[in-house]
């Protein structure tokens, strides 16, 4: 790699990394092309040459995002036997919703997912993805399950059903804990450990 390309690349990274850093701490709306040049110390007519607008930069933070939620959730053990594994998977889903609220928040509101890249409908040709997603693992879990006899299907609750039933738990409890229940004064997470496992509980059911 050509070093004005090493130094371009590593410029372009310093612009999200300041745009992620305002976001934590001081929320989306604090982000703008001269929020950023002053984090960065660059001028904001020099933030063109990386990205042609404000848009641009939040599309890329929330695909860095996608990416690390990815990594979080692939950090769980895939050698745990399958409730464990789609257990845990989970908990990794709200470790990292709490620890990164504003920048969870982002990724699903301001520039959410394709819907077609979240979708697993059975006989339905695969849609082609540049690169995995976090999605791709609930999928893979939930089918290493079904394969193993782990989790059981029933008419109309098969692989898309359930992927999006667990999803849809997950994803409604990290919504939940960082926004309206953020500042709750209880601890929760042994609410969340419960309603974890009584849908696993649920799956293994005949």
């Amino acid at each position: 790699m050509r070093p004005r390309t090493r130094r371009y690349l590593r410029t372009r990274q310093a612009i999200l990394d300041a745009a992620l850093e305002i976001i934590n701490q001081e929320g989306p709306d604090a982000l703008s092309m001269r929020s950023l040049a002053e984090r960065i110390d660059y001028s904001p007519a020099g933030l063109y040459e990386y990205f042609g607008s404000k848009e641009e930069i939040v599309n890329a933070v929330c695909e860095e995002g996608q990416r690390t939620l990815y990594e979080a959730m692939g950090q769980v053990d895939p050698t745990l036997p399958p409730s464990a594994y789609l257990y845990e998977i989970g908990q990794a889903y709200i470790r990292f919703a709490l620890a990164y609220p504003d920048y969870f928040l982002m990724m699903f509101t301001l520039t959410p997912p394709a819907p077609a890249s979240y979708i697993a409908l059975e006989n339905q040709p695969e849609i082609a993805q540049s690169e995995p997603t976090a999605y791709d693992l609930l999928v893979q879990a939930v089918e290493r399950g079904l394969d193993a006899g782990a989790f059981h299907e029933r008419p109309g609750f098969g692989l898309a059903e359930i992927t999006y039933a667990a999803w849809a738990l997950v994803h409604g409890i990290a919504m939940l804990r960082v926004t309206a229940l953020r500042d709750f004064p209880t601890d929760l997470s042994v609410s969340d450990h419960e309603a974890l496992h009584n849908f696993m509980r649920g799956l293994q059911a005949a």
